[in-house]
């Protein structure tokens, strides 16, 4: 390496530095969350900006810019940005919209970013090799409400990310009762409007029971949380399992303050293993 290609790595480190413990501070973040992103502020050997997220892919049906800063952060957010510039978008409100819209086509902007830490074997699956996991991510509390429903819901509305004819033969064996009315899920077309109008109204009325009650109600010996997920989705356009981590769940009914009970927390002091294991507990 040359002394111009040592000064220029010196350079853009400080400059990143500067930049994004600015932008740190600019959204209240303290002690222990700004030595994370203090430790982030670096590029890897071959000079590409490293991103390391604090959640999984479904942050990008999560329409929270807030979130999107706390638990991607701006390294990873700067790397997205600078991607996305070539289809019009140039801050974070017009990421997050973008993303939302057409989550399906995210793998493509995404493509050539590096990712590392804990969850970045799911953004790898997702990016290279076009994989999420199906069930849902939210750890409702096990309540017994002895109701026997007859759906047959078993994807994430995270399932959004694949386009949807490369993996419809999983939606009709995990969703027929979606498929039934929804036959061709529009994955890269506004999914939340489209899929907002033909959800089953019968359906979306059981969130006034409360999302932990739908959570807990059962279909084929199975307990329905992909169908509480969403609900809450399409009633809030953010997925409940990261408004959970944030302690931002939004209840509806008494049974679901038992998640807000569990108490929220920053991105990056959380205590994920105490509150999962306040939200197994809790109950009835």
């Amino acid at each position: 390496m040359s002394v111009f290609d040592i000064t220029g790595v010196f350079f853009r480190e400080c400059l990143f530095s500067v930049v994004h413990v600015h932008a740190t501070r600019r959204i209240g973040a303290e002690g222990c969350e700004a030595s994370r992103v203090a430790v982030r502020q670096r590029l890897n050997t071959r000079g590409v900006m490293v991103c390391e997220p604090d959640i999984d892919p479904s942050i990008l049906i999560h329409r929270d810019p807030r979130a999107w800063e706390e638990l991607l952060g701006w390294r990873c957010i700067d790397a997205f940005l600078e991607r996305a510039r070539g289809v019009g978008v140039r801050d974070l409100p017009g990421l997050v919209d973008y993303s939302f819209g057409a989550p399906s086509t995210m793998w493509i902007l995404l493509a050539g970013v590096e990712f590392e830490g804990e969850c970045a074997p799911l953004w790898e699956d997702y990016v290279r090799r076009r994989r999420v996991g199906m069930g849902a991510r939210t750890p409702f509390p096990r309540v017994d409400v002895g109701v026997e429903l007859d759906v047959d819901i078993r994807i994430s509305p995270a399932y959004l990310l694949l386009p949807f004819h490369d993996v419809k033969r999983s939606w009709q064996r995990n969703a027929p009762t979606l498929l039934k009315y929804i036959p061709e899920i529009p994955t890269a077309v506004d999914p939340h409007y489209y899929i907002s109008m033909a959800f089953p109204p019968q359906l979306r009325g059981l969130a006034e029971r409360g999302y932990v009650w739908v959570a807990n109600t059962k279909s084929r010996d199975r307990r329905n949380h992909a169908l509480a997920e969403w609900l809450y989705w399409l009633d809030h356009a953010r997925m409940p399992h990261i408004d959970l981590m944030l302690g931002r769940f939004v209840p509806r009914s008494p049974l679901d303050k038992l998640i807000n009970d569990c108490g929220g927390a920053s991105a990056g002091c959380r205590q994920n293993k105490r509150r999962l294991n306040c939200l197994q507990s809790a109950g009835t």
